[in-house]
């Protein structure tokens, strides 16, 4: 997998190992907001997979082609039906105020 961009982020709730949440749930919208810079070109359609600490890595789609170097919110080359419903599942408890770190990365 090649990084296209990581970013740090807050948690704004507690989950348990093993209980559900979303990006909605999970990250306040000031988190949500963040934004990073792309190491690589994306283009739409394209397979990404997101790793997040403390929780289990998934699978999307690029929703936008864009170019190494732009400026992107942490959450815009997720698909929108990934980023609003997909459940995400705790590896290890997280807490209020844990930092989280997001890797973004293509095949």
């Amino acid at each position: 997998m090649t990084s296209i961009g990581t970013i740090e982020l807050t948690a704004g709730i507690d989950v348990r190992a093993g209980e559900k949440t979303t990006i909605p749930t999970l990250f306040p919208l000031s988190e949500r907001s963040k934004e990073y810079e792309l190491q690589a070109d994306v283009v739409e359609g394209r397979k990404l997979t997101v790793a997040l600490s403390k929780l289990d890595p998934f699978d999307t789609t690029l929703d936008a082609t864009l170019k190494k170097g732009q400026s992107v919110s942490c959450w815009r080359l997720i698909r929108y039906a990934d980023f609003n419903e997909r459940d995400l599942v705790a590896a290890e408890d997280i807490r209020k105020g844990d930092k989280l770190t997001v890797d973004f990365g293509i095949a």
